[in-house]
């Protein structure tokens, strides 16, 4: 080896021992040194905001809370290659376990994730892998339009929580909704559907290479590497806990056709054991003699194993991932206390006691403790949150369930008011309009609602289907047509909502 090849090795060797994530086969030393640009797939950073606050109960209004998440995004981005990343976290009005980003780069954290977070390397691993998303540019068309046709589905699910929606035509103007136990499980059932749409979508892959991407952004931003893996233990912690919850399974059942592919499934393992065939011929056979909708059952069940990796592999696969890249960084420990002096700010304490209240009213009315649910919302519409849409939802939520619509459209009116309008807002409002026969209110809620938050995917189906109900069929007919343009994944709800609803 010459003296000038012998000094390059030595330079890459210390190279190397000064910055430990290259040191390893790392994710992050796969990145190029670039600056920082948008996919085919972004449709604007305001635009998109405007559609996440149309799905479900959208965003929480600001506070103090979103600055310290955003300088811990922006402290992890800076360790990246990719620079100029103009990502920024906004917080969603959800107590689920989910996070979302998109493909204009805006990350969004539902409140139920970050209280069950306990230091601030937790709330960093959660960030950073959303951050790796963006980086990795895993917001392709598949995603993105996956995630619409989500929205929608749920959209329609929502809507026929409410007894009216079974029937062709809207109440007589006076009719009361039933005041029993099923109008309690309407209206929970409808809150639940709402918090079910920014459950991720990424592959197995995607979310494995986020993981290891994430762990690498944490450690060169100071904190733990076993964060990503005690974040995960917090994901599965929830995970196990709501599978016993059976309200969840039956609308998992609903929105991902379950039932429908283990039927397929045992079907087409019955057909072809009495022919004889073996497991290969199996997918030949479901693709074939079986017809269609076998089909595009065993394509469900591949596409759900592949959208949703087990999270105990992904724990496994992350811990030997740290332990490896890592071992000098395995020491560090998290840090606790900045997290919590964060939730105890002015302007942030008061908004978390506030919504705890609120999705502790959420539980109760999922229970049929109405009086319970009853007290804890009324706790949650006081000081900072009075017309925030989270609690004023799960307000209108129970005076519905007790048999009085009267407040619950007060509570939809404040909230449609206030800092942050949401979707389920709109919808909701529109739904006890037709309720009370005030067709022209109804229609002219969801338009506004539309028009205010740029058309999105979600609130298509609410208006479409308040169309067709009122009469205005050549106005469901052109909103559906429209819809098959812009989402053609999506031309079969729409269309189908257009023509009443057939076959749900």
């Amino acid at each position: 080896m010459s003296a000038r090849a012998a000094a390059a090795a030595l330079l890459l060797g210390l190279a190397l021992l000064r910055d430990p994530a290259r040191a390893a086969d790392t994710e992050i030393a796969d990145l190029d040194e670039e600056e920082f640009s948008f996919g085919s797939m972004a449709i604007g950073q305001a635009k998109d905001v405007d559609w996440a606050r149309a799905e479900g109960l959208g965003l929480v209004p600001p506070t103090p809370l979103d600055l310290y998440l955003n300088g811990i995004l922006h402290k992890l981005l800076a360790q990246s290659p990719v620079k100029n990343v103009p990502a920024r976290a906004y917080l969603r009005a959800s107590g689920d376990w989910a996070a979302k980003t998109t493909a204009d780069a805006n990350v969004y954290v539902t409140l139920g994730t970050l209280l069950r977070l306990d230091s601030e390397d937790e709330v960093a691993a959660l960030l950073a892998h959303e951050a790796s998303h963006v980086l990795l540019g895993h917001a392709d068309a598949d995603v993105v339009q996956s995630l619409q046709q989500r929205a929608i589905q749920l959209s329609a699910l929502a809507g026929e929580a409410h007894a009216m929606i079974a029937g062709e035509d809207a109440p007589a103007a006076g009719s009361k909704p039933t005041q029993d136990a099923a109008r309690v499980e309407e209206q929970s059932r409808a809150l639940l559907l709402n918090t079910l749409l920014v459950v991720p979508a990424w592959t197995r892959a995607q979310e494995a290479d986020a993981d290891r991407l994430g762990t690498d952004l944490l450690v060169r931003a100071g904190y733990s590497p076993a964060a990503m893996a005690s974040l995960l233990k917090k994901q599965k912690s929830f995970e196990s806990e709501r599978a016993r919850n059976p309200q969840m399974k039956g609308l998992d059942q609903q929105l991902f056709g379950v039932d429908l592919n283990l039927k397929v499934q045992e079907q087409t393992q019955k057909a072809a054991k009495s022919l004889g065939l073996s497991d290969p011929g199996v997918g030949e056979l479901a693709g074939g003699a079986l017809g269609k909708v076998f089909e595009w059952g065993a394509k469900k069940v591949d596409e759900t194993q592949r959208s949703h990796p087990k999270t105990e592999e992904r724990i496994e696969e992350i811990e030997v991932y740290a332990r490896r890249a890592y071992p000098a960084e395995a020491g560090r420990t998290p840090q606790v206390q900045p997290w919590e002096a964060a939730k105890e700010q002015d302007g942030t304490v008061d908004v978390l006691e506030n919504y705890i209240a609120a999705i502790e009213a959420n539980g109760k009315l999922s229970e049929g403790d109405v009086a319970t649910a009853r007290r804890l919302a009324k706790n949650a519409l006081t000081g900072p949150t009075r017309a925030h849409a989270y609690p004023n939802y799960v307000d209108a939520a129970v005076q519905l369930a007790a048999g009085t619509p009267d407040p619950a459209l007060a509570d939809y009116q404040t909230a449609l008011a206030g800092p942050e309008p949401a979707g389920a807002i709109y919808s909701e409002a529109s739904v006890l309009y037709l309720e009370s026969g005030k067709r022209a209110e109804a229609v002219e809620v969801l338009e506004g609602g539309y028009a205010r938050l740029q058309q999105p995917p979600s609130l298509t189906i609410p208006l479409i289907r308040t169309y067709r109900l009122v009469g205005r069929q050549a106005d469901a007919e052109r909103l559906a047509a429209e819809c098959a343009v812009r989402w053609p994944k999506m031309q079969p709800l729409c269309s189908e909502e257009a023509r009443g609803g057939a076959g749900r």
